[in-house]
């Protein structure tokens, strides 16, 4: 699946230390430690993620189960989102606002701030410049930082990955004050001119299916994300289903 391949390469791009294997990609981090399942779990890797000792936030990312099927974890929140895809081609349209490719360390906090407040990402709150993006990201190759502006001030913000492949779309976001203005889809317009020769692919939010669908995005599969927290992981593991796969 090519969103599967963009998340693992992102992902171990920015924490080479990441674990990986057949089954699933696991990234510690000190705010949480994000999971992406590789195939259809079985009860020995759902007890696996459940009896993880990590005393913050696990995030399980898994493209495999029916949203219709059984929970994973009895005491997980549960988000399910469709996993979208654009093929090669460039956006109906230049961006309306000003859209900057970030290449200092000064835009990167701008547009890091614009992410993580305008989600919001409440593991993230308060916002502490460099803990979601550090400048290290602005060296990595296949990294690259959007920035709108709107009355001269950072108002919509998102990263993308370049795998070689296809283009990953990360934390698309607009700031409450800023919103409803174009300025989510400048931002996502700069980006498909960058690489019109790519196919881009992204998981939305149900806020930014109809933009995406506007610009060419169509839904391939749906993920549901498994959020577990310390004091639920050691109930949560739930008898296990058989798993049902989407089309990629």
């Amino acid at each position: 699946m090519i969103y599967l391949r963009n998340a693992v390469a992102m992902w171990t791009a920015r924490f080479p230390a990441a674990h990986l294997d057949d089954r699933l990609l696991r990234v510690d981090r000190p705010v949480a430690t994000r999971v992406i399942l590789l195939e259809p779990p079985d009860a020995a890797t759902v007890a696996g993620i459940a009896a993880l000792d990590r005393a913050g936030t696990v995030v399980v990312e898994d493209v495999f189960t029916s949203p219709d099927a059984s929970p994973l974890f009895a005491s997980a929140r549960a988000m399910c989102m469709p996993v979208m895809n654009r093929p090669p081609g460039p956006p109906p349209g230049a961006p309306a606002v000003p859209v900057i490719e970030v290449r200092d360390p000064a835009a990167l906090a701008d547009a890091e701030r614009v992410m993580v407040d305008g989600f919001p990402f409440p593991q993230l709150q308060p916002w502490v410049r460099g803990q979601a993006l550090p400048p290290q990201v602005l060296d990595l190759p296949g990294w690259r930082v959007w920035l709108a502006y709107r009355n001269g001030e950072p108002a919509a913000a998102a990263y993308t990955y370049d795998d070689g492949h296809a283009t990953g779309l990360y934390w698309l976001a607009t700031l409450s004050a800023h919103r409803s203005r174009g300025l989510g889809r400048a931002v996502l317009s700069a980006a498909i001119a960058a690489r019109p020769d790519h196919e881009f692919t992204l998981v939305a939010t149900e806020a930014g299916r109809a933009l995406y669908e506007s610009l060419g995005f169509t839904v391939r599969t749906m993920a549901t994300w498994h959020t577990l927290t310390a004091v639920t992981r050691s109930t949560s593991a739930a008898p296990p289903v058989a798993p049902s796969r989407w089309p990629a």
